[in-house]
C-alpha cells in the first residue's frame, strides 16, 4: 500500500466517523469530536493566549539571556541550548514567553534548535520543539530531515520507538507517512523494522477503538 493509498483510507475513515457523530448524537457534538482526536477551538481562549504572549516578559536571568539571544544581542552556544531546555522543562515554565517567539517564527530560536540537534541529533525534546516551530511556520522538509537522521542514528530500541512515534504523529497532519518512509529504510526482520511494524499495529488498533 502506498502512502497515497493510506492517506485516502485515513481521510475516508475520518469522514465517516464525523458523519456518524452528526447523525447519531448531534447534541453532544463537541464531546464526540474530541473523542475522535479533534480539538475544539474557543476564540476566547485564542484571544487570551494572544494577550498573555503580548504581555509576557522574562521572569528570571536565564530567560533574560534567552530573550537577548532571540533578539540577536548574544550568540548561540552549547550552554545556551542547555539553558533553553532547562527553562522549558522547569516546574513553572514561562510558556507565553516561549510561545510568542515560536509563533513569530524567530529565526534565532530555530537556529538554536538546529545548533542543539547538530550536537545531539537524537534529542527528543529538541525534535519536538522543531516540530512545534514547523506547526507555526511550515518547515516540514527540515523536520523530516532531522527525524530521519535521528531514527537512523538511535540504537536504543526504546528511544528509537519513541522517536519513530513522535516522527509519525508530528508529521501525519501534513499528509506525510513517516512509518512508510522508515519501512523503506529498515528491513522487516531487523530490530528497527520490527519496532516500526509494532508501532503500525498499535496505531491501527487505536484507530479501530475510535471507530468502535
Amino acid at each position: 500500500m502506498t502512502a497515497d493509498d493510506y492517506e485516502k483510507m485515513r481521510r475516508e475513515r475520518v469522514a465517516k466517523q464525523v458523519s456518524d457523530v452528526f447523525k447519531k448524537d448531534p447534541k453532544n457534538l463537541i464531546k464526540h469530536m474530541e473523542e475522535l482526536g479533534f480539538t475544539w477551538v474557543d476564540d476566547d481562549e485564542d484571544n487570551q493566549e494572544e494577550l498573555e504572549e503580548q504581555h509576557s516578559k522574562p521572569e528570571n536571568q536565564n530567560q533574560e539571556l534567552l530573550v537577548a539571544y532571540f533578539h540577536g544581542e548574544i550568540g548561540q552556544s552549547d550552554s545556551l541550548v542547555q539553558l533553553f531546555k532547562s527553562e522549558k522543562e522547569s516546574d513553572c515554565p514561562n510558556y507565553p514567553l516561549f510561545r510568542k517567539y515560536f509563533k513569530q517564527g524567530n529565526q534565532n530560536l530555530k537556529k538554536l534548535l538546529v545548533f542543539g540537534l547538530a550536537a545531539n541529533p537524537t534529542d527528543i525534546a529538541l525534535l519536538n520543539d522543531l516540530s512545534f516551530f514547523h506547526w507555526e511556520n511550515g518547515i516540514l522538509g527540515e523536520v523530516i530531515q532531522y527525524y530521519l537522521k535521528a531514527c537512523d542514528l538511535e540504537q536504543d530500541e526504546n528511544k528509537f520507538k519513541e522517536l519513530a512515534k513522535d516522527f509519525y504523529y508530528n508529521t501525519v497532519d501534513d499528509n506525510y507517512d513517516a512509518l512508510y518512509e522508515l519501512k523503506q529504510m529498515h528491513q522487516l526482520e531487523s530490530p528497527k523494522g520490527m519496532i516500526i511494524q509494532q508501532i503500525s499495529q498499535e496505531i491501527e488498533s487505536e484507530s479501530e477503538i475510535i471507530e468502535f
